[in-house]
């Protein structure tokens, strides 16, 4: 649990570790604070939710209070194992999709909502994120919108990594992958402006940026929203 939320002290052996219990509280907070500005801006409630990164369903327990089921994408057999013991008895109505490569196995047309927390800026290339929306396109029914968070420079947490720095956590990056040694978390920021471009490009409408503190964390974090267009020509 600590992978996915690593916060001070909530290591395994750290002075208060994750409980299962305030792994799901945690997502509740933060879908709290995530469902107001969607509600806002506008979404299908009920019905079919991907989760692209369910990881060990902090998020996806909350996500079942708004809708019927939830379709969990994720990379790790392992966190989805341990995603069955924090849903508890609500995991019979997640759907989970071990994957390989960015993809969505939906019926097309046939979802009511996408969301994606603190997974596409571990991507390690952006043609991932691009895989990720064409698919989620293709499942959504018209109407039916998105809401995923991934940073952007100079928005998040209030730090604005230098161009140096940026450059230095680039080349550190390369040199791990090229020596094999995998121990080492992708972190990549992009330009609103070519993430809002890339959304219109894939079939979406009604893009919007929003920046909003999370109450759990404090940290300001970046949020887009786009929506299918209601009627889809042929």
């Amino acid at each position: 649990m600590w992978a996915v939320a690593t916060w001070k002290g909530r290591t395994r052996d750290g002075p208060e570790p994750w409980t299962i219990d305030d792994f799901r509280a945690s997502g509740r907070s933060d879908w709290a604070d995530i469902a107001r500005h969607w509600d806002h801006y506008g979404r299908l409630q009920r019905g079919v939710c991907i989760e692209i990164g369910c990881g060990p369903g902090r998020l996806t327990s909350a996500l079942l209070d708004d809708y019927d089921r939830v379709l969990g994408i994720d990379v790790s057999p392992d966190q989805i194992e341990l995603a069955r013991q924090v849903l508890g008895d609500r995991v019979s109505r997640v759907d989970f999709s071990i994957v390989e490569s960015p993809t969505v196995e939906a019926p097309p047309n046939s979802c009511s909502a996408m969301i994606s927390t603190h997974v596409f800026q571990h991507l390690s290339s952006y043609s991932g994120i691009v895989a990720y929306l064409r698919a989620a396109h293709r499942a959504l029914m018209p109407g039916a919108s998105i809401c995923f968070q991934t940073p952007v420079p100079g928005a998040d947490k209030g730090d604005i990594p230098s161009r140096a720095y940026r450059w230095f956590d680039f080349l550190r990056t390369q040199i791990s992958r090229a020596l094999r040694r995998h121990r080492f978390m992708e972190y990549n920021r992009y330009p609103a402006s070519r993430i809002v471009s890339t959304l219109k490009e894939t079939g979406f409408e009604d893009v919007e940026v929003r920046i909003f503190r999370i109450t759990a964390t404090n940290f300001r974090q970046s949020f887009f929203f786009a929506r299918k267009p209601p009627t889809v020509e042929a």
